[in-house]
């Protein structure tokens, strides 16, 4: 049984909503945490209330051995680490292999696929390839280029899921309201759950003093969801992504029954606290 079944009275102080919704992805940008230490903080939450909400580690292909090592030394009673593996355009078949592998110190539990988006002919093979996976979920990242090609039409109708990044360490890496909203509509249209990353710091839209970039809030991406799979039409997508009113939003999924879920599955963060805290200031989390 996957432990977060058996999660208790933290595990039911998680709104349903937000249950296993934080995938841990210390390790990648802007957190760049070691994975010593990734690791560690990962097994050390299973003590916390945020380990009902928080999903597998996200971890590279290249990571997972010295991951094992660090989980050897750690008391694992709660089980195996749970691994989501960010895997290179190529080389699905040594991620699977490495999933095959038991051992009492990692369990992959989901693969995330990144594709050649350069060469057409490439990342649709890559795509046909992942889609023969039917054991263990694949989520394939496409770029909007990707997108806007058909890219979504391969992976209707198979297993595979998306991964679509909605930020960066540039400001033309994060997508308008429209643009995402596009996105996401086609996702729900061809029945794809998704997850997101990049960029999703914070539960409503802001835009960063620092940097100057807008960011997405992913209660904006929840609700915004929520409407495409109540089957409202682009523009309606699209408000809920630019929204910026804290209580409108608040409000808005505190009454939702949280059917947007089975699209909108998880995103990375490489700080699962703050999402939690973030949802905290509107009343829809407990204090950590």
């Amino acid at each position: 049984m996957d432990r977060r079944a058996m999660g208790g009275r933290r595990m039911s102080a998680v709104p349903e909503q937000f249950v296993a919704f934080f995938d841990d992805a210390a390790t990648f940008p802007p957190g760049l945490a070691p994975v010593a230490q990734a690791v560690t903080d990962h097994v050390a939450r299973r003590s916390t209330l945020l380990e009902g909400a928080v999903g597998p580690a996200v971890l590279s292909l290249a990571d997972l051995p010295e991951a094992r090592r660090v989980a050897a030394g750690l008391d694992l009673s709660g089980g195996p680490v749970e691994v989501s593996v960010v895997t290179p355009a190529g080389r699905l078949h040594e991620a699977l292999d490495v999933a095959k592998g038991v051992t009492p110190e990692l369990q992959v539990v989901a693969v995330e696929l990144k594709t050649a988006p350069d060469d057409r002919s490439v990342w649709e093979a890559q795509i046909a390839e992942a889609a023969a996976v039917t054991d263990l979920p694949v989520y394939v990242e496409l770029t909007a280029a990707q997108v806007s090609q058909g890219a979504l039409d391969l992976l209707a109708g198979t297993p595979l899921r998306l991964k679509y990044r909605t930020g960066g360490i540039e400001a033309h890496l994060f997508p308008t309201p429209q643009e995402l909203g596009d996105v996401l509509v086609a996702a729900v249209t061809a029945g794809l759950p998704f997850k997101l990353t990049a960029g999703l710091h914070e539960a409503v839209r802001y835009t960063n003093a620092d940097t100057g970039f807008t960011h997405h809030g992913f209660l904006n991406i929840a609700l915004a969801t929520q409407a495409a799979r109540a089957g409202e039409d682009r523009g309606v997508v699209a408000g809920w992504l630019a929204e910026t009113h804290p209580v409108r939003l608040g409000e808005a999924v505190a009454a939702s029954d949280g059917a947007w879920r089975a699209s909108f599955t998880s995103f990375g963060t490489c700080s699962v606290g703050e999402p939690a805290e973030s949802l905290h200031r509107l009343d829809l989390f407990p204090a950590l």
